[in-house]
């Protein structure tokens, strides 16, 4: 049986485009281990969660703190690396820019082919921690990404900024969720074991700024009829965590798996994904938020600006809106007096969804880099 070693930077809590692409290659008979770093030292050392070996590394760092990850980073480095001399395996899997040393200097160390799975461009990524420096970071991504010998990355603008210089292209591995998991659901059973009533509202991502979470939490009254679900994790969770506790109409769900997280959004009438276009790393996103409102027939509710806004706005499954509370309560008033418009976008949105977005399309393009690898060797 051929073997993935996975490395990722995050504790893996787990990570939905790692849990979904492991799944894959497991239904595809290649076993999986995955190393990841625990920069929270909360969670077990080793385990196997959903099918796959997971192997959780020191030290603990702090996220969002660029000086601190950039100290720290290489003693995971040298754990990883230590741990896996002693392994067998066919693939090193790297998922993101910082894990991407490591996993080239393990292929060569090993004689193994190497794929790079960019969830996002780096150097955009951290460009508003970082600011003109981000702009020195790109010429090293790119220079460590055409050394790997297999890319895939998450939408068509990442894939072509990606293949360029390069002779295989990158794929396009989207973190398109998988339907099936809504059959046999029952839409009352999931709003009730959460407590969502009347007109609800869903946002489920990475709770930090500059993703409207702060303007989300107070925008409703009690009274109003109106049921934010809002859950992940971030630094602004706390602040989540406090509006359930003093204002009925927020609804705190805490930090749920990919497969809750579809069963909520389909339990809403109208999906948040209000991401600041000032940033340039949101703006070439593909938002899973956005993924999951189109598999579930839901419309979305999405800033002006943002790549992924000119899918919603051409396909015509959502509301494209400048990225200001004042508009956004204004729209999310009208919608409430639009059922028929919600369907309609809904509808459109999963369309779309099966025509260009399924998961059985990225997973035969993930399944197919690894042929492409498995004859590199």
């Amino acid at each position: 049986m051929a073997k993935s070693l996975m490395l990722l930077s995050n504790p893996h809590r787990p990570d939905p485009r790692v849990l979904r692409e492991a799944r894959a290659l497991t239904g595809a008979g290649y076993e999986v281990e995955l190393m990841a770093w625990d920069r929270e030292g909360e969670h077990p050392r080793t385990a196997v969660e959903g099918g796959i070996r997971v192997v959780r590394l020191g030290p603990r760092c702090p996220f969002r703190d660029p000086v601190r990850v950039l100290m720290r980073l290489p003693r995971f480095w040298f754990s990883a690396l230590k741990r896996a001399r002693s392994e067998e395996f066919d693939v090193v899997h790297a998922h993101d820019f910082d894990t991407l040393p490591l996993g080239l200097l393990l292929a060569r160390l090993n004689g193994q082919p190497v794929l790079y799975d960019a969830h996002e461009l780096y150097s955009k990524m951290i460009s508003s921690e970082i600011g003109g420096l981000s702009g020195l970071m790109w010429p090293v991504e790119r220079w460590f990404a055409n050394r790997a010998d297999g890319v895939v990355t998450v939408n068509a603008p990442m894939a072509e900024t990606l293949s360029k210089r390069r002779r295989l292209p990158a794929r396009i591995v989207t973190n398109s969720p998988d339907p099936s998991v809504l059959n046999g659901c029952d839409r009352k059973d999931v709003r009730e074991k959460y407590g969502l009533r009347g007109f609800v509202l869903s946002y489920l991502g990475s709770l930090e700024p500059g993703r409207f979470v702060e303007e989300l939490v107070d925008a409703f009254p009690p009274a109003g009829g109106v049921t934010v679900a809002i859950g992940g994790n971030g630094t602004l969770m706390p602040l989540a965590e406090r509006a359930s506790l003093h204002n009925p109409s927020v609804r705190f769900v805490g930090t749920v798996d990919t497969d809750e997280a579809l069963r909520i959004t389909w339990a809403s009438d109208l999906v948040v994904s209000m991401l600041d276009p000032a940033n340039p790393n949101y703006r070439v996103s593909t938002p899973v938020k956005v993924l999951d409102a189109m598999a579930s027939s839901r419309p979305v509710i999405i800033s002006e600006g943002l790549d992924m806004a000119k899918t919603v706005q051409r396909v015509g499954c959502g509301f494209v809106i400048p990225y200001n509370r004042e508009t956004f309560m204004e729209t999310v008033g009208e919608a409430m007096q639009s059922p028929v418009l919600l369907a309609e976008m809904g509808e459109k949105g999963r369309a779309h969804f099966d025509r260009e977005l399924s998961w059985t399309r990225s997973r035969d393009e993930l399944l197919a880099a690894y042929r492409v690898l498995a004859r590199t060797r």
